[in-house]
């Protein structure tokens, strides 16, 4: 990994002395943190999504990142990733009057720092944090970090617990793998998301019973260790809800999916790998309350202290589409809040990085705050038909949500009875 990093940081200098030859001012660690604490002043870590959220990705001993930093990684700019204009964009550090970035090298934060130079930002407003990130851990000095940060894995983590034969990795996705048969990580086994829910039930999940069996069938049961993967990532996602639900005790999902295994430069096989079924689920709590029905929605939709959050896209939210061929009605369940999405009913880019990893869940918690999606509060989640809704709750169940659910039903059930209150246009906030 080590390796791979220096690699690429010395090929990104050459590039990216060449083209913009910036220079910065330099910073200590008692000059960042003297300034830290000025709201003038941005940070920005420019190592990966999965080191910022809090994994210890070069043997650091204390994790996490800057209070306060952005996460603007420097893969995205030498890997030259669509949308990173656009998230760049959307971190406003143009406002900022002073932008301080740093990384596990100096060479790493001045790939960022050229970036934003690239994207119009004065190299005078910018510095580069010499003492790198790896100074002010060993000073003992303050790091934030994603709450539960482990839930969401990253390549590495899966590659090493494969090493070791102690782990069950599962790539989600609907119908009979295609693209799993033609591209998968070493040993994984396919789930066809039909093993979960069902177009009888209106794309809800099935019986538990059901599921319990199909996951069986799989080789899962409540005491095997899963990560699970998608190409699109709502699939995976979806799929963890399902274990979740079903009480598998340790289940994660590969953030950044197969692109980030692709990216860390591992190898993928061909073909299918016969599942191992199991017999015996063993001793499982279920959770019963992370999926609700249309009762504790309504409820939800009562209560002060709780929010019905919508994962559509904002053309959905207000009615101007259905995003669905198969769903004819517009509009949002009257009282829901609106909680972001993506372009289209299958992408969630509000959600993403352009490497496909989680956003940095600060900005996530800003969108959400705005529509007064809080922590504090009892917090369910709806899109269409589950998979959007899941991504988010998953999210929010790292970021230390503790009363969340998922509305299964979501617009499509809801929107199929006259009865129940729905609502077009922009709401009042």
């Amino acid at each position: 990994m080590a390796k791979r990093i220096v690699a690429s940081i010395i090929l990104a200098l050459l590039i990216s002395t060449a083209s913009f030859a910036a220079t910065f001012t330099d910073v200590t660690t008692d000059q960042v943190n003297e300034l830290r604490s000025k709201n003038t002043t941005r940070l920005v870590d420019a190592r990966s999504p999965d080191a910022f959220n809090g994994w210890a990705m070069e043997q650091e001993e204390r994790t996490g990142h800057l209070p306060g930093a952005t996460n603007l990684a420097a893969s995205w700019v030498t890997n030259k990733l669509p949308r990173t204009k656009e998230v760049t964009k959307a971190k406003q550090l143009d406002t900022a009057k002073k932008v301080i970035v740093y990384g596990y090298t100096p060479e790493q934060a001045r790939i960022v720092a050229d970036w934003l130079v690239s994207q119009g930002i004065s190299a005078d407003k910018i510095s580069v944090y010499k003492d790198s990130f790896s100074a002010w851990e060993k000073a003992g000095l303050p790091l934030e970090r994603l709450p539960q940060y482990k839930h969401i894995v990253p390549a590495e983590w899966v590659h090493n617990r494969l090493a070791a034969k102690n782990i069950l990795v599962i790539e989600a996705s609907w119908g009979e793998g295609k693209v799993y048969k033609q591209n998968h990580i070493p040993t994984a086994v396919h789930l066809n998301t039909d093993l979960l829910e069902s177009e009888e039930r209106r794309w809800n999940f099935l019986p538990a019973d059901e599921i319990r069996t199909n996951l069986l069938s799989l080789g899962i049961t409540a005491d095997t260790p899963v990560v699970v993967y998608g190409e699109a990532g709502i699939d995976a996602a979806r799929a963890v809800v399902a274990m979740q639900l079903l009480g598998v005790k340790d289940v994660r999902i590969l953030n950044g999916g197969l692109h980030a295994w692709k990216a860390a430069g591992y190898k993928t096989e061909r073909g299918e790998v016969e599942p191992t079924p199991a017999t015996d689920f063993g001793t499982a709590t279920p959770n019963n309350a992370l999926v609700i029905d249309i009762t504790e929605a309504k409820r939800i939709l009562n209560s002060p202290d709780a929010e019905l959050v919508s994962i559509r896209t904002w053309d959905e939210f207000v009615g101007n589409t259905t995003g669905y061929s198969y769903i004819k009605p517009k509009g949002r369940i009257r009282g829901a809040v609106w909680g972001h999405a993506g372009k289209d009913a299958y992408n969630m880019d509000d959600f993403r990085n352009p490497d496909h990893t989680m956003r940095d869940y600060h900005e996530i918690a800003a969108f959400w705050k705005e529509w007064g999606i809080t922590p504090d509060k009892e917090v369910s989640f709806y899109c269409g038909t589950g998979w959007r809704a899941s991504e988010a709750l998953l999210y929010a169940q790292a970021m230390g949500f503790t009363k969340v659910s998922l509305y299964d039903d979501g617009w499509h059930i809801w929107s199929m009875n006259p009865a129940n209150p729905t609502a077009t246009g922009t709401p009042k906030r």
